[in-house]
């Protein structure tokens, strides 16, 4: 397998004796040829056939003739093959990767890379002793049975007491937790007590005793159980009545707002409605 790319230090490159000697089109010819030599089929390695090495650079012949010896030595002919050119630092970058995909390939096929094997800075694999065991581990203390007693529980080993807390959670309800399953259960909270409508018998009782000399005290005892009877008792027909004899009061202190004169100047207790009525006029408003 050959690697898609290689590293390229930019400052070795450009401090290089040869670059700086160069052109501009004879560093971009160098960096094609570099870049061409690494995509062949052997990486670092170019093929000794100058036309195909000139066109390769892009440089016409002009060009080629005068910049031919600076860019040829810096690809001299491979000691092992007289017909390939090479770049000696792009081989060692081509050499050195291939080692290294070889040596992790090799780990991979053993299962990984033993945990005493590491790699030094020069990515060669060093061997690393495991540590030593303590000449005086220290010793787990457990407490002792009257302690235990004591203490209410017995204490049992780390994974034993793990294997605890789960059959415990699995068997306790949602209301429980550990520690306090045997807490008392909180009473639930009393509900306001509401207020017990009275009867019409007390409701006249209480009339006859604030009003004594009143003889429409009793009527308007049985008006004010009616009234409040047919709407759940509740006052403005929203709240619950919480007193009924603060409201009973009330109502005979209102009494006067609601009496209509008869006839012959007689008093009568009306009906007494929340609203009036609409009226039937549609030139009316409300």
């Amino acid at each position: 397998m050959k690697s898609p790319a290689f590293q390229l230090y930019t400052g070795d490159f450009l401090s290089s004796p040869d670059v700086q000697l160069m052109e501009a089109h004879e560093v971009g010819a160098y960096c094609l040829l570099l870049f061409n030599s690494w995509q062949s089929d052997r990486p670092g390695f170019l093929p000794d056939d100058e036309n195909r090495l000139r066109r390769t650079a892009r440089l016409n012949a002009q060009q080629w003739a005068e910049s031919r010896d600076l860019l040829l030595g810096k690809f001299p002919l491979a000691p092992d093959d007289p017909t390939r050119r090479y770049n000696p630092r792009l081989a060692q970058e081509a050499a050195k990767q291939a080692a290294k995909r070889e040596r992790l390939a090799a780990n991979g096929r053993k299962g990984g890379r033993p945990a005493n094997q590491l790699l030094s800075q020069e990515n060669q694999l060093v061997y690393q002793s495991p540590p030593a065991a303590p000449e005086n581990p220290p010793v787990k203390q457990k407490l002792s049975p009257a302690k235990q007693k004591l203490s209410g529980k017995k204490q049992l080993p780390p994974k034993e007491k793990a294997n605890e807390k789960a059959f415990n959670f699995n068997f306790t309800t949602s209301n429980e937790v550990e520690g306090e399953a045997d807490a008392p259960t909180p009473a639930p909270k009393s509900e306001k007590k509401k207020a017990t409508p009275p009867t019409l018998a007390e409701v006249q009782a209480y009339a006859a005793d604030q009003h004594p000399g009143s003889a429409d005290a009793p009527a308007e005892a049985a008006a004010f159980v009616d009234h409040y009877a047919s709407n759940g008792w509740r006052v403005s027909g929203k709240t619950q009545m919480v007193d009924w004899r603060a409201a009973f009061r009330n109502w005979m202190r209102r009494r006067p707002q609601f009496q209509t004169a008869r006839p012959g100047g007689s008093q009568a207790t009306p009906t007494r409605a929340r609203t009036a009525p609409k009226s039937t006029d549609p030139t009316r408003w409300s």
